[in-house]
C-alpha cells in the first residue's frame, strides 16, 4: 500500500534522501559485573591500565563498615556501568576448622580431621602427636577410672588431669583468616567435656577478626584513594 507524502523543502535544499525500512538497532555496551568477590576486587579492577581519569570522575565507590563490603560503579552515569562488589569473607580453609563455632567432635573424629589437615599446622610432627594422644585419650581415662578404688572419683577432674598431662594446651595453625589476605599464625585450644566431646576455641582468632576486619577495609580504601584521588567515595 502506497502513502502520499507532502514534503516542503526550504533554504535552498535541492536534494532530499528518504530512507525506507527498519532502522539499525541501538546497542548498549554490556557491563562488567562482579558479585560476591573478595574485598580487594575493586582495587584489582581500578589498578588496570584501561581505567581512565576522565571516567573516574563519573564513577563512585561505596563502602560499609558494618557489612564489610566495597562496591564500585565505574562510569556510573552510563546506562550500564561496570559494577564490582567485594566483601571481607572468612577463608574457606579457616571455616572448615569450625573454630569458636561450638561444633563438637568425638576424640576419634577430631584426630582424623587433624590428620587430614596437618598441612595447616605450624609443625606437622606436632599435629601427628596430637592425633595419637586424641585416639588414646578416652581409653586412658577409662583405665584410670577403673584403677581408682574410690568409685566416687570425679570423672570431670580426671579428664582435666589427663588433658593436662597428655593433650597439648594448644597448637598453632598457619592459614589465611580472610579471603585475599596473607596467612596468619593462630593459637588454637582443644576443649574436652566429660562426655569426651571436643571443640576448638581460639581467643586469638576472635580478637584478630574483631580488630583486623576494619583495618583490612581501611587499607583497601586508602590504596584506592591514593590510586584515584578524584574517585567519589561514600560510606553507607
Amino acid at each position: 500500500m502506497s502513502e502520499n507524502l507532502k514534503i516542503t523543502v526550504e533554504n535552498g535544499v535541492k536534494e532530499l534522501t528518504i530512507l525506507n525500512g527498519t532502522a539499525e538497532p541501538v546497542y548498549h555496551k554490556k557491563a562488567i559485573e562482579v558479585k560476591g568477590g573478595s574485598i580487594n576486587s575493586a582495587l584489582e579492577y581500578l589498578s588496570k591500565k584501561v581505567v581512565s581519569a576522565e571516567i573516574i570522575e563519573h564513577s563512585k565507590l561505596e563502602f560499609c563498615y558494618d557489612k564489610l563490603y566495597l562496591k564500585l560503579l565505574y562510569d556510573a552515569r552510563e546506562r550500564n556501568p561496570d559494577v564490582i562488589e567485594g566483601s571481607l569473607k572468612l577463608h574457606p580453609d579457616l571455616e572448615k576448622f569450625n573454630i569458636n563455632s561450638g561444633k563438637s567432635y568425638s576424640t576419634f573424629d577430631l584426630a582424623d580431621f587433624i590428620k587430614m589437615n596437618r598441612h595447616y599446622f605450624e609443625n606437622k610432627d606436632y599435629a601427628m602427636k596430637l592425633v595419637a594422644e586424641l585416639r588414646n585419650f578416652e581409653g586412658k581415662v577409662n583405665r584410670d577410672l577403673e584403677a581408682k578404688t574410690d568409685e566416687r572419683g570425679n570423672k570431670r577432674a580426671l579428664i582435666n588431669q589427663v588433658v593436662e598431662s597428655n593433650i597439648p594446651t594448644g597448637f598453632f595453625l598457619e592459614l589465611p583468616v580472610f579471603v585475599g589476605q596473607e596467612k596468619q599464625r593462630l593459637e588454637v585450644e582443644i576443649n574436652i567435656t566429660a562426655d569426651f566431646s571436643c571443640s576448638l576455641i581460639s581467643p586469638d582468632l576472635k580478637e584478630f577478626i574483631d580488630l583486623e576486619s576494619k583495618k583490612v577495609l581501611d587499607n583497601q580504601l586508602n590504596q584506592i584513594k591514593a590510586l584515584h584521588p578524584e574517585l567519589k567515595v561514600f560510606e553507607y
